[in-house]
């Protein structure tokens, strides 16, 4: 136990080594406050005491009401366990309340190490500020609506650190609890700078966090008292780290250069057979129908000629240089053949599994690697079904070869299965990509090192990811984070785990998690987090076809098509998303209203024509009505829904098309920032499916996204806000860049600045 307080934090961390070194897991509630103290928090004043005794003489330099809790290095949860007396007038009274503690404890007496007497802190709100050490992400810190139902409630935010002032008070602003802290209903008002200001010596640059990242696994402040005065951390509990951890040296230069990878040249492909069965050979036949031009050599270990091309033994054979090696080789064949691609091989691609994977997985992935160290090249996979690049005319699918199909959609998975999906159905829904990477098990190159080329890709202009876990969770922060959501990064996370409830000594690891963690880079970054490949896809769709609005966020709309339960149903789904139904301005009223509607249509919003109004006119009086939305300011967003199966049952079947022509034509003269999107809806009928394919591949290409139903449409529309509000807060506050990729070091060297170490 510390013997004195203000040790400073020089006493502080030999302290915590000390503990260490005796094989304790946590600090005691004294030293915790005192660590706590020698960061710039606010502590109550305490004493320690070895017995009552002792604990009422302790009350001789303390100012009452007074505090009596039970002491001990393990972590537990005093208040449950009786082990806390509140509001005690006087010595008599403190030495009482530690006698009926150590009577009544519920628990192993041997943990009772003695007692702490401390002022009592004045009443205000009570909060918990925490952190951990996320395996993925390193420091995170945590603030909340506190005390004995944090869990329950479970009203918390969490951040990677470190956080600035502006962070941390976007971090407050999400709780659920923030009314109340700015004193609704007439209560007390929180003192904001106070507790943004202990948020920031916990998760700031050369906060406690950032400081003791190599020592400490979890951080509990619960409460954190915070009144109109300030904010007092009245308890506190610290758990260290099961090992040391590895030095965060600052990472060296990573960049690649993908363009041999992407547009290949000449590609060797090892896998083929002689029957044409292979998946080389099927490889082979997909980039050929896909029209690939450069020169294909395939590898057989005793073919001379397959396909009607020379074969060779291995890559070293070859007659030149290779841009792009496919690899799907017998596993025990891999590695020799990777060897001998020594300044041969630029790329190699390994389809082949059974590597880092089963019994023999650790010392098969050593092998490879190994072997690509030899090979000098740079490596996707193992377990990798490789990549679609429509202008190298490379497909690891067979894909539907479409006029014009370059695009601008930048794709990564880690699921090869869910790599075809996003090809295929995201070919079929409209997206032209710019490349799609299926990543493997990533021994060698993995998402961070495709995140960062497709960030700095003039072709690629949004980016989708789908990723199950990732190796350098800090480095895929540090990219998204330095790229300040210059282009809309699109993310589908499979796998949430509960990777910070497998040792939950506080609550900040009972509540942190796999998706807390990936919520937090969300919203520090701007990337867009979705639930589904459906979803995911839809998003894309989104932001390959409009630009967002980065003055206003899309929240008002304008709904427009046929149906009024639609458009009901349609008002509710987006109100959940946030988005509310605009006020058409007088003038636009005035033109609809001169429209001279007929019954049973409406011309306020939403807009409700039924099937036979369109049917009079063609559907040509959807222009009109265009014409006179788009000039009215005060809508962000109109929404076209047309129910396809009823109009398409009027005789004349040209009505759909020339609604969808309205909204082309609206949608190449765009005023105002209002944008259009369109919802086809189906009865799956295939005539009705064939009509909705051909006016969605008409409208898609004229740059207006459609979606199937409202639903999905409310997801992405959802998506476009969530990107457009992170860019105008950030315009708005300009926070001063923190350098993400030297964080631990930085922190490190401002500690030894600014505290006694």
């Amino acid at each position: 136990m510390i013997a004195a307080e203000n040790t400073g934090v020089s006493g502080v961390l030999a302290y915590v080594e000390q503990c260490r070194k005796l094989g304790q897991t946590a600090l005691d509630e004294y030293a915790a406050k005192a660590l706590l103290s020698s960061f710039g928090l606010t502590v109550p004043r305490t004493r320690t005491a070895v017995d009552p005794v002792a604990a009422a003489l302790a009350c001789s330099d303390l100012s009452p009401p007074y505090v009596v809790k039970v002491l001990s290095s393990n972590a537990l949860h005093k208040s449950d366990l009786g082990g806390v007396r509140l509001g005690l007038d006087d010595a008599d009274a403190v030495q009482k309340a530690a006698c009926g503690i150590r009577e009544g404890w519920r628990a192993d007496p041997a943990l009772v190490e003695g007692f702490l007497v401390e002022e009592m802190a004045p009443p205000g709100h009570e909060l918990v500020v925490g952190g951990y050490i996320d395996p993925q992400f390193g420091p995170m810190v945590m603030v909340g609506l506190g005390g004995i139902f944090v869990e329950i409630f479970s009203d918390v935010t969490f951040r990677v650190c470190p956080i600035d002032e502006n962070e941390a008070r976007t971090m407050l602003k999400e709780l659920l609890a923030f009314p109340v802290l700015q004193g609704a209903r007439g209560g007390v008002v929180a003192n904001e700078e106070a507790l943004v200001d202990a948020l920031v010596k916990v998760g700031g640059v050369g906060g406690v966090l950032m400081v003791l990242a190599d020592d400490i696994q979890e951080l509990d402040i619960n409460p954190l008292i915070v009144s109109e005065s300030g904010a007092i951390a009245v308890d506190a509990r610290i758990t260290f780290a099961t090992g040391r951890r590895r030095a965060h040296a600052p990472p060296g230069p990573r960049s690649v250069n993908f363009q041999p990878l992407f547009v290949p040249k000449t590609i060797a492909v090892a896998g083929v057979s002689a029957s044409g069965r292979g998946a080389g050979n099927r490889f082979i036949r997909n980039i050929e129908m896909l029209g690939f031009m450069g020169e294909i050599y395939p590898i057989h270990p005793s073919m001379t000629e397959i396909g009607g091309r020379r074969a060779y033994r291995n890559f070293s054979d070859v007659p030149c240089e290779i841009d792009y090696a496919y690899v799907a080789a017998p596993r025990h064949a891999v590695p020799g053949l990777l060897r001998k691609g020594a300044g041969k091989v630029r790329f190699a691609q390994i389809m082949t599994s059974g590597f880092g994977e089963g019994s023999n997985g650790a010392e098969s992935d050593a092998e490879l690697a190994a072997a690509i160290k030899a090979g000098g090249m740079r490596v996707l996979g193992p377990n990798c079904l490789g990549i679609y690049t429509p202008r190298g005319r490379v497909t690891f699918t067979e894909t539907q070869k479409i006029q014009n199909p370059e695009g601008h959609v930048g794709i990564i998975s880690q699921s090869g299965g869910f790599g075809i999906d996003l090809v295929r159905c995201g070919q079929a829904r409209g997206l032209r990509f710019s490349s799609v990477v299926t990543v493997g098990n990533s021994i060698d190159l993995g998402p961070n090192d495709l995140l960062e080329h497709f960030l700095s890709d003039d072709l690629t202009r949004v980016i989708g990811l789908y990723l199950e876990d990732i190796k350098d969770g800090r480095r895929f922060f540090d990219l998204l984070n330095a790229a300040a959501a210059r282009k809309p990064v699109v993310l589908l996370k499979g796998g949430w785990t509960s990777q910070g409830q497998q040792a939950a000594a506080s609550h900040t690891g009972s509540l942190a998690g796999d998706l807390r963690a990936w919520q937090a880079v969300a919203s520090q970054t701007g990337c867009l987090l979705v639930d589904t490949v459906e979803e995911l896809i839809e998003v894309l769709l989104l932001f390959q076809t409009m630009t967002p609005n980065l003055e206003r966020p899309t929240r008002d709309l304008a709904l427009f098509g046929n149906g009024g339960g639609a458009s009901v149903v349609a008002t509710d789904r987006f109100a959940q998303k946030g988005f509310s139904l605009a006020t058409f301005a007088a003038d636009t009223k005035a033109r609809l209203h001169a429209l001279n509607l007929p019954d049973g249509a409406s011309d306020n919003n939403p807009i409700d024509l039924p099937a036979n109004v369109f049917d009079r006119t063609e559907g040509r009086v959807a222009s009109e009505i265009l014409d006179a939305l788009c000039e009215d300011g005060g809508i962000d967003m109109i929404v076209v829904h047309l129910n396809l199966p009823v109009l398409l049952s009027y005789r004349d079947r040209r009505t759909v098309e020339h609604i969808v022509d309205a909204c082309i034509a609206h949608g190449r003269s765009a005023r105002n920032g209002t944008g259009l999107v369109m919802v086809l809806r189906s009865d799956g009928n295939p005539e009705t499916d064939a009509a909705r394919r051909l006016q969605t591949e008409r409208a898609v290409a004229a740059g207006i996204p459609v979606f199937e139903n409202f639903t999905m449409a409310s997801h992405a529309l959802g998506a476009l806000a969530r990107f457009e509000e992170f860019h105008i807060k950030r315009q708005r506050l300009k926070p001063e860049p923190i350098q993400q990729r030297s964080a631990y070091s930085e922190a490190k060297n401002i500690a030894k600045e600014t505290l006694p170490f």
